[in-house]
């Protein structure tokens, strides 16, 4: 095995953010792609990755049991990439349990951090991720001496970032990547007889309960008034949110033909926006507090809908700064 540098991917996003960082850098590399959840989309983007030295782990979810599932994973990962010796390792869920079996083998290795969405627009969210680290990681950490998240983020010494290169908190060298959903090998549309034609889409969000008491007591007014704005039929384009089961990507007849042709199912928000802008339309793009808006930011005219008062602090500091426009709805 002849790659010195190690990549390990975890979401659709990262894929595009490693093919900018290999294309830019004319990286010889390995890929491994650890996919968070069952999703189809992850093979898509996968197979986009450009090199052919690349390992896709199957989500292997066991529900009474994170550390074995990890555990399992890492095994399924061929010998010769576990064992090899890497120059520069990247990652980007850097308090990935795996990945610190992969650092800790490799102490002399160059720790390369990319973009996670939001999670690297906020330090104190940062620092609080590398601090708290699940009990059965930590044991598990401890028996295949894995290293620790905290000494992991010691060791950056460079961070590619997807916003501007000012918001990056980290003590390194900082690139800014640019461009991010232009200029890919995935499916692009072309229709440039719609150049003058404006369209306007709706990124949809899901909202769960979480650990914050006064966040989850808004949970169902935040349902109810995201349902309003989804169901207006001010927007042309809507995509929902992948955790959210009960609505529908819908679309134009005038954009039936061209999505035929299209993986719609299977492409991220960021990319199926870039698509249609691609195919000839003026994108606006409609949101709430999302990755997907933020990502896209830098790119089109965003506007963002604030509906609470706690929507409206977050979106005060991670999209006004951006140039997203906010627009208060309670």
């Amino acid at each position: 095995m002849n790659e010195t540098t190690l990549f390990f991917c975890r979401t659709p996003l990262q894929s595009l953010i490693i093919n900018k960082i290999i294309v830019s850098n004319s990286v010889k590399c390995h890929v491994i792609y650890r996919p968070n959840n069952d999703s189809k989309k992850h093979r898509y983007y996968f197979k986009q990755i450009h090199t052919e030295n690349k390992t896709y782990i199957d989500h292997q979810p066991i529900s009474f049991s994170h550390g074995l599932s990890t555990l399992i994973e890492w095994f399924i990962i061929p010998k010769k990439v576990r064992r090899a010796r890497y120059t520069d390792l990247y990652i980007s869920s850097i308090g990935d349990t795996i990945f610190s079996f992969f650092a800790a083998r490799n102490q002399h290795a160059s720790i390369n951090l990319f973009d996670d969405g939001v999670f690297n627009l906020n330090q104190k969210y940062f620092n609080n991720w590398i601090k708290h680290t699940r009990w059965t990681d930590r044991f598990l950490r401890f028996v295949m001496r894995g290293e620790s998240s905290l000494k992991t983020m010691q060791r950056i010494i460079h961070h590619y970032t997807i916003y501007p290169k000012h918001l990056s908190f980290l003590n390194c060298q900082v690139t800014e990547i640019k461009d991010l959903f232009s200029n890919l090998n995935s499916v692009r549309l072309s229709n440039p007889n719609n150049s003058k034609n404006k369209i306007r889409i709706l990124l949809g969000s899901a909202y769960v309960p979480t650990k914050d008491v006064s966040e989850t007591m808004m949970v169902a007014s935040r349902n109810i008034a995201h349902d309003s704005i989804v169901n207006s039929n001010k927007f042309d384009v809507f995509i929902p949110h992948p955790a959210n089961k009960n609505q529908s990507f819908k679309y134009p007849d005038s954009l039936k033909e061209i999505f035929k042709k299209s993986p719609i199912d299977l492409m991220i928000a960021e990319d199926l926006v870039m698509a249609i802008n691609d195919a000839g339309y003026k994108v606006t793009v409609y949101g709430f507090i999302s990755s997907s808006l933020i990502n896209i930011s830098n790119n089109f005219q965003t506007v963002s809908f604030a509906l609470d008062e706690l929507m409206l602090k977050d979106a005060e500091l991670y999209l006004v700064p951006l140039g997203v426009k906010v627009l208060k709805k309670f």
